[in-house]
């Protein structure tokens, strides 16, 4: 396989903006550490050149591979075609490849393909002639029937020729593949061209073992960019070949599996069997889901009334219909995409859709209106979005009979101030809470993975190179004793120490909401920003009224909802697939991971370390910020144990609370004001400061940088940040967000580890509305430039602020496992160079005009 020869940088990513600063290196260890609620692993984006991210590919799926030990294990992977006596059927395949002189016996009962006599890194032949026969061996089989099956695809060789894709990036070629015998493209006459789609099993060669780690890094870059640019892929199967070593492989979103290695020269008969699995499974085998059709469809909206066939080629673009249910909805254009280096995890899609009459009828039902479809992949186990928030409203009904019969107030309003509560009896009361959160309009769960059979294991070696030895001295009077003395440092060899996974299947989830709303981050004025933020952090007070937390509080969770007039702009809190009960005692959970956004994560969460410290009571450390001076103070004067006596043991990891999600809000904002605001005008010496104090706050990684760290606990450097960089128009609110700050670390040392204290809560809503309020006042009456969309920022060209950071991406989490789990995981200790967010879920295509600004 050979990458396409391009003339863009070697960095440059069509989907994602200028690169970021790089990464520090990562020194020393790896670190055991204990389960947390949310243990994290970095992922990014796959945006440009599926040859470029083959090594990051490689590293992310590190952890997600199993291993087979036996083929019976392997063969539940495999397409059951419903043959009853397999042997009997691989006798026949044999007869008739010896009739097409494919293959002989050399000894008794002995066979071997006529071809392959001599093992392939013994032919003096390159790997494109080497390998051929294994079209005409597979061309046999094809033409047989199965259990009353034709074969659905059929082996091709095209190791120089490109293939279509829908998204960018598709820069390889595969050695082979299996390729759909019946196309699922429409027909489109201007390429001839094979598409991607068609391509139901790649297929890799190598004529040297040696190259086996370079054949599955391959494989791998194949498969995902398959599974990222077709959304039709619920799995993908694989074929590596080193020499005459064969393996095959399977790749879906709970975990990829790899068969054991076997000889296909010595063991014909094996080859023979897996190749009439694949060969004759029909397409929903093969991993095509039956519920998504594509389809040509005329470009533009005004054309939608014109029939088909009159509307020139060039003005036709792809699109999907989905079916949820007993409903159809066809795609109207992508609102986000999340196309991970990672197989694994929820694949999210998002669409702007109309509903139409069915997978081929395209023609819109009656009173038809733009809607959101969202495509996910969750644990089989979980609940839905939609069960959560009929979860959510129904303990929010059930306070709102109680107060309405005048029964006790919930346990959330204890430490309220009554505006507040009155605020919130209101809403509950008139049962306007509805308008805080997305509408659903239908939901459908699909398919389950497959389960990991019995007796496969994740192999952490699976993708090391063979270790490498020295090449001794050859000096005739070398000292020796120069390569034999010791180091201090070789006592110590790195160790990437995992958790036990399970690799618990995922379900296929759709939900269709009525609103078509813009992602925050994609939102162009900071007025608006402030409009949904308040809103959104009075939809989490009524998730703590409900006693839930929200988990996953990100830019592309938080919506823009435009009502038909201006000054109906709303937020809307959305992804409660996440969200929970509150329960501390609760440490029930998965190790399998989840996906949560790095940029926007509490500290506390990142590193799984609460802020709160028992000993900050005996020992002052200068510069941070424990909580109210009068706290601190009576904590100091108290020199003994007697301060800490009653303290409870620090927890081994930290359960996701309120608070937590609040600091997300926090993140939030400073990303905005820093990142998304137009700069000033910066020498390149600046630029260079500035893209380094960003990268230093704001990394898609799992850990917490030192730097993140120190700006939201060390007293003045936030401030310092703001100063340096915020934009001088800005200046006037900056002090807001540094006394928030100040307010979320006097939470945390007032609580101290009394997580299920919830009058610790309260003043947190309030001050965080009360600052968003203040806002959106200073801000409808200030002239100020337009925010710079992260759509926008996916364009090449000059580095601007945000170039520093990449959009809030996702990276996958891993949720609590139970106190009693007696080895414990920790935060990924791998640092990524960040990419900033595509242009992520429901984003309104009207456009935006502000009085008072300059167009």
């Amino acid at each position: 396989m050979q990458p396409l020869n391009t003339n863009e940088p070697p960095n440059q990513r069509s989907q994602t903006p200028p690169n970021p600063l790089p990464p520090p290196k990562a020194v020393g260890h790896a670190v055991f550490r204990p389960p947390q609620e949310t243990p994290r692993k970095s992922s990014q984006r796959s945006t440009t050149n599926v040859t470029e991210h083959r090594p990051e590919v490689l590293k992310e799926m590190r952890t997600e591979m199993i291993v087979c030990s036996t083929w019976d294990g392997f063969y539940q992977y495999l397409p059951d075609v419903g043959v009853s006596d397999m042997e009997a059927e691989i006798d026949s395949a044999a007869t008739d490849l010896t009739d097409h002189q494919l293959l002989c016996e050399i000894e008794e009962k002995q066979l071997r393909f006529q071809d392959f006599l001599d093992r392939p890194s013994t032919m003096n032949t390159g790997e494109e002639k080497c390998f051929k026969p294994h079209v005409s061996i597979c061309g046999v089989l094809a033409n047989r029937t199965l259990n009353n099956r034709k074969a659905s695809s059929n082996l091709v060789q095209e190791p120089r020729k490109y293939s279509v894709a829908e998204t960018d990036g598709a820069n390889f070629k595969a050695d082979a593949y299996l390729r759909l015998q019946q196309t699922t493209m429409p027909e489109i006459e201007t390429t001839s061209k094979q598409h991607i789609a068609d391509m139901a099993v790649p297929c890799e060669y190598k004529l040297k073992t040696k190259d086996a780690v370079q054949n599955r890094e391959q494989l791998l870059g194949t498969a995902t960019f398959c599974m990222n640019d077709d959304p039709r892929r619920m799995h993908i199967y694989g074929i590596t070949i080193e020499d005459s070593t064969m393996a095959v492989w399977y790749f879906s979103r709970s975990h990829s599996a790899k068969s054991p290695d076997f000889d296909f020269v010595e063991d014909p008969r094996r080859y023979i069997r897996i190749m009439l699995s694949l060969l004759f499974a029909n397409e929903e085998e093969l991993g095509y889901d039956q519920t998504v059709q594509r389809h040509l469809v005329p470009e533009q909206e005004e054309h939608h009334l014109v029939p088909e066939q009159e509307v020139p080629e060039q003005k036709k673009m792809l699109c999907l219909v989905y079916q949820v249910k007993d409903r159809y909805f066809k795609t109207r254009r992508a609102i986000f995409d999340q196309r991970g280096l990672c197989i694994t995890g929820r694949a999210t899609r998002v669409w702007e859709a109309i509903e139409v009459q069915s997978l081929q009828n395209l023609q819109p039902v009656d009173n038809a209106t733009p809607v959101v479809l969202k495509d996910v992949w969750l644990d089989s186990e979980s609940k839905t979005e939609s069960e959560n928030l009929r979860s959510v409203f129904d303990k929010l009904k059930e306070i709102a009979k109680g107060l309405e019969n005048g029964g006790d107030e919930p346990k959330a309003f204890g430490g309220m101030e009554d505006d507040q509560k009155e605020l919130l009896r209101q809403c509950l009361m008139e049962g306007s809470w509805k308008k805080y959160f997305l509408t659903v309009v239908c939901d459908w769960q699909g398919r389950v993975s497959k389960k990991v059979p019995e007796g496969a294991q994740h192999f952490p070696t699976l993708f090391d190179l063979p270790p490498s030895t020295s090449i001794p001295s050859s000096h005739p009077h070398a000292d020796r004793s120069r390569s034999t003395t010791s180091h201090p440092g070789n006592r110590l060899q790195p160790v990437e120490e995992q958790p036990p996974r399970h690799y618990r299947p995922k379900r296929q989830y759709r939900v269709v909401f009525s609103e078509v709303c813009e992602a925050l981050h994609d939102v162009r004025t900071l007025d608006d920003v402030a409009i949904a933020l308040r809103d959104c952090v009075f939809a989490l007070q009524l998730m703590f009224v409900a006693g839930w937390v929200h988990r996953d509080i990100s830019t592309g969770n938080i919506y823009a909802f435009r009502g038909p007039k201006s000054e109906d702009t709303r937020g809307i809190l959305a992804d409660l697939e996440y969200a929970k009960p509150f329960k501390p005692g609760d440490v029930e959970g998965s190790s399998d991971p989840k996906t949560g956004t790095a940029y926007f994560m509490a500290v506390e969460i990142q590193k799984q370390v609460p802020i709160y410290n028992p000993d900050w009571g005996k020992t002052p450390i200068r510069g941070y910020e424990w909580g109210p001076k009068s706290v601190i103070s009576s904590e100091l004067s108290n020199t003994g144990e007697a301060a800490c006596q009653d303290e409870p043991e620090t927890p081994s990891f930290v359960l996701h609370n309120f608070q937590h999600d609040l600091e997300s809000i926090f993140w939030i904002v400073l990303w905005t004001l820093l990142a998304r605001f137009p700069p000033t005008q910066r020498s390149t010496e600046e630029q260079r400061k500035f893209e380094a104090e960003l990268y230093s706050i704001f990394q898609n990684a799992s850990t917490c940088p030192p730097g993140r760290e120190r700006v939201f606990t060390r007293r003045g450097e936030l401030k310092r940040v703001l100063l340096t960089w915020v934009p001088e128009i800005l200046k006037p609110i900056t002090p807001d967000l540094e006394q928030i700050r100040v307010v979320l670390n006097q939470a945390y040392f007032t609580r101290r580890l009394d997580i299920g204290n919830f009058s610790t809560y309260p003043r947190l809503h309030h001050e965080m509305r009360s600052m968003l309020a203040g806002w959106i006042g200073w801000l409808s009456n200030a002239e100020l430039p337009e925010l710079t969309s992260c759509s926008s920022m996916q364009d090449p060209g000059p580095v601007a602020a945000s170039s520093a950071v990449s959009s809030p991406n996702q990276v996958p989490v891993k949720r609590e496992h139970s106190q009693s789990t007696a080895s414990r995981s920790g935060d990924d200790q791998r640092f990524k160079v960040p990419r900033l967010p595509e242009a992520t879920d429901v984003a309104s295509s009207r456009p935006r005009h502000r009085k008072n600004s300059a167009q």
